[in-house]
């Protein structure tokens, strides 16, 4: 192996177990079932970030939590103080680089930029930066995700993840880097751009100051004014000055009486940085790595403070990364905390706090939950935390008590399944239990994917109740009641994610025996389970409905997601028949579409032709159509009745 490799150990040594640890866990995560990996869990740029959509917004970003935030806040504490170490022995990305750079090294592939075209790049990070943070902040939720070339390597591409753009930036860390030294971190990387920023702190910290102030005395100035002074900032003071005004002590120091001018540090720079010609290294680029310390052979000749110092970098990291966890542990952030109605006129407050609520997952999930609230008579206010998933209602104890705000949060829900596998059984049983667990919608989903590998259960309702009560209907020729408690009562159960299997864990417990109350025939099953659509034009209000007449024809698939959310197209392309004004789909004994018209003004004949035309026209505006290809299949025959 390469020397240059094996140097310094210390920085190899933490390189290489982030590396490690981090190809561990895709590891484990490929081959196990159970296990599902958080590869945010400490990153401190979301952290970062999320503080700042926690001090502007009053909510952290989504999937964050203590852990992410105070390992970026002691990161900036370590950037001030310290220097950009997180950059030199932490960051995967600078790792993987720097790696690559000395495995091509000797291929000669790689060069450092200088002069003007060096200067003016650096500006892209800070641009990358601006927009990245300004979009988080603003809305709460990780715009960096959509780019993130380590979110998207690790996680395969990730649904959060643009696919081009997470391509781009892996090509710009891998390809890139190799051409041009370190080419992600330079004039890429926003991290980078705020360590620099903060690096800067004699100009920063000023800024946010006024910026406070200027807010205390009532000037409301947008958050977009503090980053755009933020970014300029370090962009002017790194590109003209290449420097930066920092408080930081620490500095590599070349002793020019001893140097011998061998440039072993020049060539061990990583960065590509001249080492040499420095008394002490001012470059915006070096992280502190101690390369050049540990390369020189000359005693006293170059050093971090007056021994070598190579040993306090790798020190200040491990105890910054443990008062990360210890305040992380010691502190609760809200993802979410709202007050409303006449909530600081109450003089009694009621709280009730649940914990495991699974639907809270970010901030948005939990602002849907805080839009349902809101609309429920008494309910004055909810915190939430994405960190053990825990909420706390705030009611008032006049209009409600703790079953009105169980009730309030609960989600009554409606699942049918196996209804495509061409067998219809002419009856189905109703079965009433009681099932102690289910809270939320994921506590549903994890039931009904339970259920539905039993090819004779049909249906699954819940309606509230301490416990929740469930309806499940089968078919009582083929299964017994018994069978579908032991599917309740499973620890868990195989689900395929992305083509792979995966073992989700589940803890739900019948409350009681249950019973039989009902049969329903297979129609009216399906009838009243049916996820229709409806949509009413051309003043149906106004029409006698004695005067209206439906043309029904089957529609197939027409509870499918493709289906439904198209339907606003054919309906637009009905609509220009004057007299048409209603469009649903139902069950009778199959799935229908139903337009509903005045016969007086337009023939089931046409409407029957238009519905089979190849192009659908479309309505934009009174002025403007557009054309749409037309992919819905009708299923024959069609009729005309009354309505």
């Amino acid at each position: 192996m390469n020397r240059n490799f094996l140097h310094n150990k210390t920085k190899l040594v933490f390189q290489a177990s982030i590396l490690v640890l981090i190809f561990t866990l895709v590891l484990i995560g490929l081959i196990s079932k159970s296990y599902n990996t958080d590869f945010e869990a400490y990153c401190p740029f979301g952290g970062i970030l999320s503080l700042g959509s926690k001090l502007w917004l009053g909510s952290m970003s989504c999937a964050m939590s203590e852990d992410q935030v105070f390992m970026g806040i002691f990161l900036l504490i370590g950037v001030m103080i310290f220097g950009k170490l997180f950059c030199g022995y932490i960051c995967p990305i600078g790792t993987v680089i720097e790696w690559l750079n000395k495995l091509t090294a000797k291929f000669n592939l790689s060069r450092v930029l200088t002069g003007m075209w060096d200067r003016l790049l650096r500006l892209g990070k800070y641009i990358l930066l601006f927009f990245t943070a300004y979009f988080t902040i603003t809305s709460s939720e990780l715009w960096c995700k959509k780019f993130d070339p380590y979110f998207a390597s690790v996680t395969g591409f990730d649904s959060d993840v643009v696919v081009w753009a997470g391509i781009l930036t892996i090509m710009a860390v891998v390809i890139g880097s190799v051409v041009i030294k370190f080419f992600w971190c330079k004039y890429v990387c926003p991290l980078s751009a705020l360590s620099n920023i903060f690096s800067n702190i004699l100009i920063t910290a000023p800024i946010i100051i006024i910026y406070i102030i200027l807010r205390l005395v009532g000037w409301d100035l947008h958050i977009l004014w503090l980053l755009l002074a933020l970014v300029i900032s370090g962009a002017a003071t790194e590109i003209i000055r290449f420097k930066f005004y920092s408080i930081s002590p620490l500095r590599v120091k070349v002793n020019k009486d001893n140097c011998i001018s061998c440039s072993l540090c020049d060539k061990s720079c990583p960065q590509g940085i001249e080492v040499s010609k420095y008394e002490k290294v001012t470059h915006p680029d070096c992280n502190f790595c101690m390369d050049c310390v540990k390369s020189c052979k000359t005693d006293n000749s170059i050093g971090l403070i007056k021994s070598d110092g190579t040993w306090l970098p790798p020190v200040v990291l491990v105890v910054l990364f443990v008062l990360g966890l210890i305040f992380a542990k010691t502190f609760s952030f809200t993802t979410l905390s709202e007050r409303w109605g006449n909530f600081d006129e109450l003089e009694t407050v009621g709280k009730y706090e649940m914990t495991d609520v699974r639907s809270i997952k970010c901030w948005g999930s939990a602002k849907t939950l805080q839009n349902k609230l809101m609309r429920k008579k008494g309910i004055v206010g909810l915190d939430a935390w994405v960190k053990g998933r825990r909420i706390v209602v705030y009611y008032d104890p006049e209009k409600t008590n703790v079953t009105g705000v169980k009730r309030a949060v609960f989600k009554p829900v409606r699942y049918k399944m196996n209804t495509l596998k061409g067998f219809q059984p002419e009856q189905l049983a109703v079965f009433q239990i009681s099932i102690d667990g289910i809270w939320d919608t994921y506590d549903n989903v994890d039931l009904v994917r339970m259920l539905m590998k039993n090819k004779h259960i049909y249906g699954y309702e819940t309606n509230f109740g301490e416990p929740v009560v469930a309806k499940i209907l089968f078919n009582t020729d083929s299964i017994q009641t018994d069978v579908i408690k032991e599917i309740i009562e499973q620890k868990s159960y195989i689900r395929k994610v992305k083509g792979k299997e995966q073992v989700e864990k589940v803890d739900f417990e019948c409350a009681d025996k249950g019973m039989v109350i009902d049969t329903v025939t297979y129609i009216t099953f399906r009838q009243n389970f049916f996820s229709g659509y409806s949509q009413k034009y051309n003043d149906y209000e106004e029409y006698d409905p004695d005067s209206l007449y439906i043309f029904e024809i089957g529609l197939p698939y027409a509870e499918s997601i493709g289906i439904r959310q198209n339907l606003k197209y054919l309906t637009s392309h009905i609509s220009f028949f004057d007299g048409t004004v209603r469009v649903r789909t139902t069950y009778t004994d199959r799935p229908v579409l139903q337009v509903y018209y005045d016969p007086a003004q337009v023939d089931s004949s046409q409407i029957h032709a238009s519905l089979l035309e190849p192009v659908l026209k479309i309505f934009i505006s009174d002025n403007e159509t557009r054309e749409r290809k037309n992919f819905f299949k009708f299923e024959e025959s069609a009729r005309v009745i009354k309505y």
